[in-house]
């Protein structure tokens, strides 16, 4: 299951009820696992939060290509509790099956456009080293204003913490895994 206790309401000191309060539940009204996890440190969850919530809205993708680059840094770090949330999450954002199922070799695979494919040559380059190659970084840069490769790269890192997390705290998903081959539906 997972190395550490489900953190509950009691658990959180008074002053952070709210952000307990406002978490993502599943359907007994628990929540999630990741945020149940992550509020063993009620203090830390809440600076969590305030990371990795403006960073949907304020990355520079609009929420189709947000997902591909999740999902991709999920793939690439074999995060089980990521892939399945974001499988959800993408399809909701408009991604088909055919291109989440895609990004396992999208190089090969002609259901990118020529941003989507410097946005995924970028994860590929980052989750690889902390220095992308000056072409890889121009490829991202053509497309995006200074602001959006910040973005970006906050968003590939954030992800790749959160990786780290889940895998290392053996946080599984709440519901059985999508598979890291799905059944197209599209």
């Amino acid at each position: 299951m997972t190395r550490l206790p489900k953190a509950t309401r009691s658990d959180f000191p008074e002053e952070l009820f709210y952000v307990f309060d406002r978490l993502p539940t599943v359907a007994d009204s628990t929540p999630m696992n990741i945020f149940a996890a992550m509020g063993n440190n009620p203090g830390l969850l809440r600076s969590y939060l305030r990371l990795a919530n403006p960073l949907w809205a304020q990355c520079g993708l609009d929420p189709e290509r947000r997902e591909i680059v999740i999902l991709r840094t999920a793939l690439l770090h074999k995060s089980v509790y990521e892939w399945h949330q974001h499988v959800r999450i993408g399809r909701d954002a408009g991604l088909s099956d055919a291109r989440i199922i895609a990004l396992h070799n999208w190089e090969a695979s002609d259901l990118f456009s020529e941003f989507e494919r410097a946005i995924l040559g970028y994860v590929d380059a980052l989750v690889a080293s902390d220095h992308p190659a000056q072409e890889i970084h121009d490829a991202l840069a053509k497309h995006l204003p200074v602001a959006g490769v910040v973005g970006v790269n906050l968003l590939i890192g954030t992800y790749i913490m959160t990786a780290k997390f889940l895998g290392a705290m053996e946080v599984q998903p709440e519901t059985p895994f999508v598979g890291w081959q799905l059944v197209t539906n599209s």
